[in-house]
């Protein structure tokens, strides 16, 4: 498995937009499909924080995720995220998304950021707990009950 930036593979926009609307923006209100890809290519040329993960099994996409600035407008206190985890249920079970996660922790360290902050859904509490990430409270993304959680780096 491969895991490089989006930057590298601005083709994968539209797939990633799909599969972020299909989870997520279809379930919110006057969010479309176009809005969602236009928030991505947003990014595709980023190699610094704010930037995107693809991970790649023998030339497929399989996964992504965000490292993000200020993910949460409730939160302005906790600077970069961990956002956008996606990986496409055929694929799950895998350690795709353990591995984009461990690659989005070293880039971050590599970039002087020592915390990093996460929201998710109650179901996926406990794998993020194995990946190092503490629940540090409740809330609401959305209409989905989210639950925040954090990493430190050890130094």
């Amino acid at each position: 498995m491969d895991i490089s930036l989006l930057a590298d593979h601005p083709y994968d926009v539209s797939k990633i937009a799909e599969w972020y609307f299909d989870e997520w923006a279809s379930h919110m209100p006057n969010v479309t499909k176009e809005m969602v890809h236009e928030k991505i290519k947003h990014k595709v040329s980023n190699r610094d924080i704010p930037l995107s993960l693809v991970a790649y099994d023998e030339g497929t996409l399989v996964g992504t995720l965000e490292l993000k600035i200020r993910e949460n407008k409730n939160y302005p206190e906790y600077d970069h995220w961990i956002g956008g985890v996606y990986v496409p249920s055929e694929h799950r079970r895998k350690g795709i998304a353990k591995k984009l996660i461990n690659t989005a922790k070293e880039i971050a360290v590599a970039r002087g950021v020592l915390t990093l902050y996460l929201q998710c859904e109650t179901h996926n509490v406990d794998f993020y707990r194995e990946q190092g990430f503490n629940a540090i409270h409740q809330s609401t993304h959305g209409h989905w009950e989210t639950t925040i959680m954090v990493w430190h780096a050890v130094t």
